[in-house]
């Protein structure tokens, strides 16, 4: 089991206690030695909810692994009281190769929400998401980044 003060190596030079908002894209593979992994999900810490929500494009996959995740960082986060564990439901991809573009869509839409309404629990997450527009977005951000090099 993984130490509080473990965790605090990774997470006291973040001054993750000062942020309101953590956002984690969390990846299935059970193998830190290797590369790997099929699935990615969101996890976001709220401190102002005091609560982690979970969403999966590829609904329930990565619960474990959210889970396992959250309660590892609860063991840091909490200052002598709970914190929440939520899925949360959010669009479904209707391939096997979208998450990463649904982590993306998902992380920009609740940041936005997060920083306008100061709280994670009542965004709308129905909102179709177009993995090729998004796809291409990114490309073009990266294609900007490279001439200006």
């Amino acid at each position: 089991m993984v130490q509080a003060s473990e965790i605090s190596i990774f997470l006291e030079p973040l001054d993750i206690d000062t942020k309101k908002f953590v956002f984690f894209a969390l990846n299935d593979n059970n193998s830190p030695d290797k590369a790997g992994g099929s699935h990615w999900s969101l996890l976001v810490f709220s401190k102002t909810e005091n609560c982690f929500y979970h969403f999966d494009s590829s609904s329930g996959s990565n619960h474990d692994v959210a889970w396992d995740f959250a309660s590892h960082l609860m063991s840091y986060l909490r200052k002598g009281g709970t914190i929440n564990f939520v899925d949360k439901e959010c669009l479904q991809q209707n391939n096997g190769y979208d998450c990463g573009v649904h982590v993306i869509c998902n992380t920009e839409r609740l940041a936005t929400h997060a920083q306008n309404h100061q709280e994670i629990n009542s965004c709308e997450m129905s909102v179709k998401i177009n993995p090729n527009i998004k796809r291409k977005e990114i490309l073009g951000i990266i294609h900007s980044l490279s001439k200006s090099n």
